[in-house]
């Protein structure tokens, strides 16, 4: 197992961001990985074309994406929908790591969960049945939206605040994945622990 998670496809945050400023667009790669993961938790199988449509959307693009920028969207899907499955805590949503300010982690945390959020109620999350747990976890999630742009200076505390919350926000969208796709691993192992780095 641990070979296929060799083989597993990666992008990387800056590997994404740096497409994004080439097709001079904007927005946080947390986005897009927000709103790919809102899509794999809420549908029972997310068809390639769709996520490649979305994909395009999101970039903003006019013309079709390129084979290349195809192969990056779904390498990015292949990788986040692996990990969702494997069940040893090995999701991580896609956020700026330790080298940007306290402040622009925090950002992109909220653009992921924007995106996760919205991407999740397109699916039609609400209609299907959720336990109370994850209703409250979601919750929760939009209660961290709604703190916007209210981000934390670099302090040691916010640094710990801030992995809290990352760790908060990683299992809330595991437990609706398996929810939404029961029989697939439990998530519970505590194997690899609970380290982000």
């Amino acid at each position: 197992m641990s070979s296929d998670a060799d083989k597993m496809p990666s992008v990387s945050f800056d590997s994404l961001a740096d497409f994004c400023l080439k097709h001079r667009c904007f927005q946080s790669p947390s986005l897009f990985h927000g709103v790919l993961t809102g899509q794999l938790c809420g549908q029972e199988r997310l068809p390639r074309e769709q996520w490649l449509v979305l994909f395009a959307q999101l970039l903003g693009e006019q013309t079709r994406l390129t084979p290349e920028d195809e192969k990056l969207a779904l390498d990015l899907m292949d990788a986040t929908l692996q990990q969702l499955v494997a069940g040893h805590l090995e999701f991580e949503p896609l956020l700026p790591d330790e080298l940007y300010e306290v402040e622009e982690r925090f950002s992109g945390l909220v653009k992921w969960i924007q995106g996760f959020l919205k991407s999740l109620k397109a699916t039609g999350i609400k209609e299907k049945k959720l336990t109370a747990e994850a209703h409250e976890g979601l919750q929760d999630l939009e209660k961290i939206v709604e703190m916007g742009d209210a981000a934390p200076a670099a302090t040691e505390d916010n640094e710990k605040d801030l992995t809290q919350l990352t760790e908060f926000v990683r299992l809330v969208a595991m437990m609706i994945y398996l929810e939404m796709h029961p029989g697939q691993p439990q998530v519970e192992n505590p194997e690899k622990g609970s380290s982000l780095h």
